[in-house]
This record gives C-alpha cells, sequence and structure tokens, in this order.
C-alpha cells in the first residue's frame, strides 16, 4: 500500500507540473511512428493492451511498454518491452512470459515546409533475450523512416516506410495514417498498414479514437482487422501515455 501511495503521489505531481508543455506526440496507439522526437530533458512513456485473434490462436499484450527519453535537441533513446501470451485453443495451452528488448534511436532529420513532410529516422534493434518462446535466434537490427504532413486545420497524415532484418527472412514494412481532429483533445484515425516477407505478406486495417486528456497525458482505443491470410482475424487494444 505505501508503494502503491507512492507511485500514486509520484505520478501526480509529474501531470502538474507538466500542465504548461507543448501537448505530447504519441507513436501509439497508430502502427506508424511519430515524425518528432521527444524533446531533450522530457520522456514520454507509453503504455497498453492488445488482443488479437487467429482462429485458434490468440495472442494477448498485456503490457506493452514504450519509453521515448530525449537524449539531444534532434534524437531520443527508445526502449520497448512487451508482456505476452499466445493461447492454443485447440491443445488449451499457452506460454506467457517477456518478449525481447528493442532498444534505439530516432533522429529528426527534415522540418515540415509547405508539400515537404517532416522526416525522421529510426534505428533499433531487437535483442535476443526474453521467454524462450518469443526470442529470435539472432538481433534483429530495423531502420525506418517516418514522415509527418499537416493538411489543414483538422487534418494531418503520417507514413512510416522500413525494413527489418532477420537471419532468414528480410522484412519490409510500410504504414499510413490518416488523422483528423473531431473536437479539441480528440482525435480520430484510421491506417493501412502492413509486411512485406520474402514469400508472403501481411496487410491489416487499424482505427480508433486518441484523447488528449492534458497536454501531458492521453489515452485511446482501436481495433482492426486483417486483410490477408497470414493476419490476424481481429485485433483491439487500449492504452495511455504519460509525459514527465
Amino acid at each position: 500500500m505505501k508503494r502503491f501511495l507512492i507511485i500514486t503521489l509520484f505520478l501526480s505531481t509529474a501531470f502538474v507540473f507538466a500542465q504548461d508543455s507543448d501537448p505530447i506526440i504519441t507513436d501509439r496507439p497508430t502502427q506508424s511512428a511519430a515524425s518528432t522526437v521527444v524533446p531533450l530533458g522530457t520522456a514520454i512513456v507509453e503504455y497498453g493492451f492488445i488482443h488479437e485473434s487467429a482462429g485458434d490462436f490468440s495472442t494477448t499484450t498485456f503490457a506493452n511498454f514504450h519509453a521515448r527519453v530525449g537524449l539531444l535537441k534532434f534524437a531520443e533513446l527508445r526502449i520497448t518491452q512487451n508482456i505476452q501470451q499466445v493461447k492454443n485453443d485447440l491443445t488449451d495451452s499457452k506460454v506467457s512470459g517477456l518478449t525481447p528488448i528493442t532498444l534505439g534511436t530516432k533522429v529528426h532529420l527534415v522540418t515540415e515546409r509547405g508539400a515537404m513532410p517532416q522526416t525522421s529516422i529510426i534505428g533499433q534493434v531487437t535483442l535476443n533475450n526474453g521467454k524462450n518462446e518469443f526470442r529470435p535466434g539472432d538481433p534483429i537490427p530495423e531502420v525506418r523512416l517516418n514522415f509527418s504532413n499537416t493538411l489543414g486545420e483538422f487534418w494531418s497524415l503520417g507514413y512510416n516506410i522500413g525494413m527489418q532484418f532477420p537471419t532468414d527472412n528480410t522484412t519490409t514494412l510500410y504504414s499510413a495514417v490518416l488523422g483528423y481532429s473531431i473536437l479539441p483533445g480528440w482525435t480520430a484515425f484510421a491506417e493501412p498498414y502492413g509486411f512485406f516477407y520474402e514469400d508472403d505478406s501481411d496487410h491489416r486495417f487499424n482505427a480508433g479514437i486518441i484523447y488528449l486528456v492534458s497536454n501531458n497525458f492521453q489515452v485511446d482505443i482501436s481495433g482492426g482487422i486483417g486483410l490477408s491470410d497470414i493476419s490476424p482475424d481481429s485485433f483491439i487494444g487500449f492504452g495511455a501515455a504519460i509525459g514527465f
């Protein structure tokens, strides 16, 4: 109980002192990473829940943890790790545990000017740690370019393209998210995204609502469907993000 009170006090204090800051810009809940970097000396912690269904299998991410820390004026440190469960209804079996940690950085490249999008680049690597069933044989490097354009007072567009380099199957990824400001603080989005493998492809559609409760606190809910044979049938998620 004492530990809970200390954590609550800490979060409340951070919430109060960040009221005058600029609104946080998060990576979640879209698959498109934001083109912005976290300002120097600040941090954003993102957390969520995701459930995917695919026939007799389901994957539940109980803790989708993502931290971004402003290391330089133009660069951020990124850390991601999940607590995941994969369930097989046919055999009534399941595997739960920590997924591998992903470490990386995002670097600002170009500021938006007219039709020229704001641009940044992510370089990161997924380590071969975590629970054995989720662990890759070797670390997986990834590079991703992130773009965004302001399309007027209410509309925005973000899009990513990148590649992952596992030892056995190089993967190309893409995403494009269209956002619309419904009301002050409320944004709806729709997003196709997917992955091209050497012998197959996985395409999905994602949509949801983001609510900026304050400049440093955001909540969201989203869901979607798979568009290809190897995709999950459906998925749903919710989460939050807080800036410090």
